[in-house]
């Protein structure tokens, strides 16, 4: 067993007191630590509430909502619902009919991109968001490049749904040129 000498063990003992005693002299008790800066941090995002009990089941898009692009429709956008509008980019937003009893669990919406292929994202974990709307309803939406086709789509949800809607669309906007 290695000894450490006195004279070191001195020291170290030293610094140690006077740091101490400087932390007295600024105000801070002994054996507290010192506070940190504060880190503004962003809120968290909303979080969807779980999921209905009760078994699972797949239902598909109102087949009278498709085909549309975002460009021919009504704009709706909102900031709870995916923003916008944005210049390069199409938001879509799905939700279940009013009063149904009923939570998406996924939403996989399906599109025909401008060259022609064919794109089914999965919501939530393909640039978009599952969320409740102000009136407790089931709603998820996507952010897509802009200019693509919804063809279809299918959604999986806890509770009883016969199926769901393109409830709203924020078409992408071009910037003012500057001529």
């Amino acid at each position: 067993m290695s000894r450490v000498p006195v004279d070191r063990f001195r020291s170290a003992v030293s610094a140690t007191a006077a740091c101490l005693l400087l932390l007295g002299v600024a105000g801070l008790p002994r054996r507290e630590a010192r506070p940190g800066p504060s880190i503004a941090r962003p809120p968290a995002p909303p979080v969807p509430p779980a999921p209905l009990p009760g078994p699972r089941t797949t239902i598909r898009l109102d087949p009278a909502d498709a085909p549309v692009r975002a460009a021919g429709r009504e704009p709706a956008c909102a900031a709870g619902l995916g923003g916008g509008p944005y210049p390069d980019e199409d938001v879509w937003v799905f939700g279940l009919p009013a009063g149904a009893a009923a939570r998406f669990v996924a939403v996989t919406p399906e599109f025909v991109a401008p060259d022609r292929e064919r794109v089914a994202p999965t919501v939530p974990t393909e640039a978009g968001v599952l969320t409740v709307d102000g009136a407790g309803g089931s709603a998820a939406w996507l952010r897509l490049p802009a200019g693509w086709t919804l063809t279809g789509g299918s959604a999986a949800i806890a509770g009883d749904a016969g199926s769901f809607a393109l409830a709203a669309v924020c078409p992408a906007h071009a910037p003012p040129s500057s001529s």
